[in-house]
């Protein structure tokens, strides 16, 4: 398992121009399959979704394989900023427009059950991923970003969210979201899994997938259920309404603080954060280029790079850059999970629309309650089908 050829560094499989911060001298840790496998579940994708999925089947006892192409967290949950923000990416009233009030609550729940899930993940699994909870700050675009900001704000604070309204600084804070280090987490929640008997194969890719199996050059899993954990590239194995779109992000060296939490701005087009050792994080502006940045190419474009540029020159921010990287987001039809079966022993767990951290665990522990047989109060919100 720890032979040389399994412990490629990220450096030597990536361009450093699209390196990601947090992929810096990670190796992949688990071997390739070798041979035919039979187990109770197998789950194709080890990012965020299918590590805790795993996670959580494994804790009630099934015996759990799961299939990667790349390694742990390579791909979008080791290439986003790390969030944990409650919500979807628009602020509260916006979603209750496009969804109902009573919709956006319950999906507002949800994702503060992947903040719970998170917080005692980390205390059960002593994982050391520079989990803060400083809050979140929500800044407009424009005017009518602001009022629905201020608007959410008193909507939420009744509640019983903890938010606070700076009308000078056009500003929103919610004292309940947090930041960490992805790659991390990811990982250290895959180290569980593995202590509790999951299987992890990396640099296996599936090549398709059916009820009770799924298939590789190296070998067959047959399992009496098969979990698509894939996101953006899910419609290479099943018929899906995921869309590959690719984001952008860079990384400095450590600089003066600047930013006291992680900040959302342009209804989440704009995103940034300052981790622990003082690196400023700044990503997004896609709308900029909305129909060059899709698909599922994981490079970086000089358009994208100049904004993200210049939001540190704004920001008098003269600590150079050390990393730019891009990575493929899955997004759905109305920027909520698909979470359920597609087929008998077959279910899907992805779409997040860039925010695969904030929904990630709450939706392993929801598909791995379907994939058992029993329902879930929220099921209906993301069922594939919808």
């Amino acid at each position: 398992m720890n032979d040389r050829k399994h412990r490629q560094t990220t450096a030597e499989m990536e361009p450093s121009a699209t390196r990601s911060l947090w992929l810096d001298g990670v190796s992949r840790s688990y071997p390739p399959l070798d041979g035919d496998v039979t187990t109770d579940v197998a789950i194709v994708g080890a990012g965020i979704a299918g590590v805790a999925t795993a996670y959580f089947l494994a804790s009630t006892g099934a015996k759990v394989v799961v299939l990667e192409a790349r390694g742990v967290a390579e791909a979008a949950s080791g290439r986003n900023a790390g969030f944990l923000l409650a919500g979807v990416a628009e602020n509260f009233v916006a979603a209750s427009h496009r969804y109902g009030e009573r919709n956006a609550l319950r999906i507002w729940h949800f994702t503060k059950q992947t903040q719970a899930l998170v917080r005692s993940l980390v205390a059960e699994n002593g994982i050391d991923c520079e989990l803060r909870w400083n809050g979140s700050d929500q800044i407009p675009g424009d005017e009518e970003e602001w009022r629905e900001i201020e608007g959410s704000a008193r909507r939420l604070s009744s509640e019983g969210v903890a938010v606070s309204v700076d009308p000078a600084a056009r500003t929103a804070t919610y004292a309940g979201d947090g930041e960490l280090h992805p790659v991390r987490w990811v990982r250290g929640l895959a180290a569980g899994a593995v202590r509790k008997g999951v299987r992890i194969h990396e640099s296996t890719r599936v090549d398709a997938v059916a009820p009770g199996e799924a298939r590789t050059a190296t070998g067959v899993v047959r399992a009496g259920a098969v979990v698509l954990c894939t996101n953006a590239y899910t419609t290479h194995l099943a018929s899906s309404r995921v869309r590959p779109v690719r984001g952008q992000m860079l990384a400095t060296a450590p600089a003066a603080p600047v930013f006291a939490r992680p900040a959302y701005a342009n209804r989440g087009y704009q995103y940034w954060r300052q981790t622990r050792d003082g690196r400023v994080l700044v990503g997004g502006w896609r709308d900029t280029a909305v129909d060059e940045e899709v698909g599922e190419e994981e490079r970086t474009t000089e358009a994208i790079q100049k904004k993200l540029g210049a939001f540190l020159v704004d920001h008098r921010i003269t600590a150079p850059v050390t990393h730019r990287w891009a990575g493929t987001m899955g997004f759905s039809h109305d920027a909520l999970p698909y979470i359920g079966a597609i087929a008998p022993g077959l279910f899907v767990c992805g779409g997040f629309t860039g925010h695969g951290m904030a929904f990630g665990p709450a939706s392993a522990e929801l598909v791995a309650t379907l994939v058992r047989g029993a329902t879930h109060p929220d099921a209906d919100l993301f069922d594939p089908m919808r």
